[in-house]
């Protein structure tokens, strides 16, 4: 029987059966690597920078995946920065980053830039052996078809470390270790745990076997630079059933349902797939088979998954928006704009692919915009949709406009006169800074100004927290130099007696008057509204700070709208 690599799709085997096959496999690879040639432009640094995406950092420092920007190795270990090159975390060189530095010293104790990996242009160099078995080409894989006795299976060739299987990386310097769907159960939880299971469902490709391939010099297999991995052969793919033939509306559903649930799955065991275009839906008559594993996210910490080819090695992969690649249209949200692939499978070919990408030309554009805004404005001209609790961004646009040029005409009738001083100002101003430690708002009880900073001191003028001044408290400090550098007491601000001098045009609308606030009623289009003006700076409106000093920005909000002035 195993002559014909008979057991090699069986769930389960005891450990002789086991045995025996992985020595058959194992054979069967001696043959194959010294087949696989390739060329790789990228560098010895790209090859450094790369492994450190395999890096992973520390339960708690996951999103450091996401945020460092370079990195730095001495002899022992790596360090991870911002972009600012700022620290972040510091971990244990793996052997294979040892032995790249080892070979190229002067990439020692300087600062590596993520952004510095080139791209890559290298191809592979296949024999017609192997050319005339080739199913797929694309990314960082390649897809063989291959016979074990009897079944034709595909052999998928996964290469994470650039100059694998180039001249410099080839055949005789590498190991590998091969597992068995048969090593593992089924997984059926979401249980963050390592159990020695994998993904198995009728929707999801079957890897019977995976061969991790790592540096012969590797000796704790801490860093897998590629996979040979053995599957199910399919009939095909969704993008090539849905252009060239014509399923029947059963066919689709079935597709649909099948893809949905084998999502559905894989999100239950902790696995989300990260690049859902048409071509990674693999079909076996109408069965749909999600396929592809390069681009996913794993948050179970299962060690079971890596081994069998379903997940990557890294932080990385545990944090969706790290993954930064992706196919445009139907990668994640948090990569690229998401496309439902559903709409593909219910629409016709060329009309759906026309709607979601045909550009159009400017003047096409330009004549469109006028047909929507002709049509807005004839709304807007009784401001018609401001109550409105949703709105697309062309009416926010359109409406923002209208409600700005309603406000150039209103500020300049707000007129008032203030009893306060400039220190006053200055005080109020700290009043509204935000605190690292919110219980400073409550503490502080004295304010001092020195250059371009703020601080706050307590009753015994002990120091609290220095801030960053803002734009306001530096033009005051240089209007009134004599603020500068001194204690200045919050108790100093005086009581406001000033009065709004209101012409007989707002002083009929006026609803209330009180502390900071005053109301007015105003009409917009057909709609009675009442306005609020909120005062924060005792000079606002007044005779030296009046409308011409002032900025503003719109904000609309079901039905409402609220201006910030600066």
């Amino acid at each position: 029987m195993l002559t014909e690599f008979a057991l090699l799709t069986a769930l389960t085997l005891n450990s002789d059966e086991r045995e025996v096959l992985r020595d058959k496999i194992d054979e069967w690879v001696k043959c194959f690597l010294p087949k696989l040639e390739r060329e790789s432009t990228k560098t010895e640094k790209c090859r450094l920078i790369a492994s450190v995406e395999r890096q992973e950092f520390g339960n708690e420092s996951k999103h450091y995946a996401v945020f460092w920007r370079f990195c730095k190795f001495g002899a022992k270990k790596g360090f991870i920065f911002d972009d600012n090159q700022k620290h972040l975390e510091k971990f244990k060189a793996t052997s294979f980053q040892k032995k790249i530095l080892r070979q190229n010293p002067t990439l020692k104790n300087v600062f590596l830039d993520r952004s510095e990996i080139k791209e890559e242009n290298g191809k592979w160099n296949l024999k017609n052996e192997l050319k005339n078995k080739l199913l797929s080409e694309g990314g960082e894989a390649i897809v063989f078809n291959q016979k074990f006795g009897e079944n034709l299976m595909a052999v998928r060739i996964a290469v994470f470390d650039s100059f694998l299987f180039t001249k410099q990386f080839g055949a005789g310097q590498i190991k590998w270790r091969t597992h068995f769907i048969s090593d593992f159960g089924t997984a059926t939880d979401n249980k963050k745990d390592h159990a020695l299971v994998v993904p198995v469902h009728e929707n999801v490709i079957r890897n019977f076997a995976n061969i991790e391939i790592f540096d012969s010099g590797d000796e704790k297999e801490e860093d897998c630079l590629g996979w040979i991995t053995i599957m199910e052969k399919c009939d095909g793919n969704l993008r090539e059933k849905l252009k060239s033939g014509n399923p029947t509306l059963d066919e689709r559903i079935k597709i649909a349902t099948g893809i949905k649930s084998g999502l559905q799955y894989l999100k239950e065991v902790k696995i989300l797939h990260h690049d859902k275009k048409l071509a990674n839906f693999l079909l076996i008559g109408d069965v749909a088979k999600v396929c592809d594993f390069g681009l996913v996210m794993e948050y179970s910490g299962r060690k079971s998954y890596r081994k069998l080819g379903y997940t990557r090695r890294g932080s990385k992969y545990r944090r969706d928006d790290a993954l930064f690649a992706g196919t445009p249209g139907f990668a994640g949200e948090t990569q690229l704009a998401e496309n439902d692939y559903f709409l593909y499978l219910f629409c016709d070919w060329k009309t759906i692919w026309s709607l979601n990408y045909r550009p159009i030309d400017s003047q096409e554009k330009n004549e469109i915009d006028k047909i929507i805004l002709i049509f807005f404005r004839k709304m807007l001209t009784e401001f018609a949709l401001l109550t409105a609790l949703t709105l697309n961004s062309d009416e926010r646009e359109v409406l923002r406009d209208k409600i700005d040029e309603w406000v150039k005409c209103f500020l300049p009738k707000l007129e008032r006169e203030s009893t306060r001083t400039e220190r006053c100002r200055l005080i109020a101003s700290v009043e509204r800074q935000e605190f690292e430690d919110e219980s400073n708002a409550e503490r502080w009880r004295f304010c001092k100004f020195i250059g371009k900073k703020g601080f706050i001191f307590s009753e015994n003028k002990i120091p609290i927290q220095k801030f960053k001044a803002t734009s306001l408290q530096k033009r005051i400090l240089r209007q009134n130099p004599s603020l500068k550098n001194i204690f200045i007491g919050r108790f100093e601000i005086k009581e406001e007696n000033g009065n709004w001098n209101l012409k007989n045009e707002l002083k009929n609308k006026l609803l209330s008057e009180g502390g900071e606030a005053i109301v007015l009623s105003q009409k917009f289009g057909e709609s009675l509204m009442a306005v609020r003006i909120a005062v924060f700076d005792p000079f606002l409106f007044t005779k030296q700070f009046y409308a011409k000093q002032i900025k503003f920005k719109t904000h609309l909000i079901s039905g409402y709208f609220c201006l910030f002035f600066f």
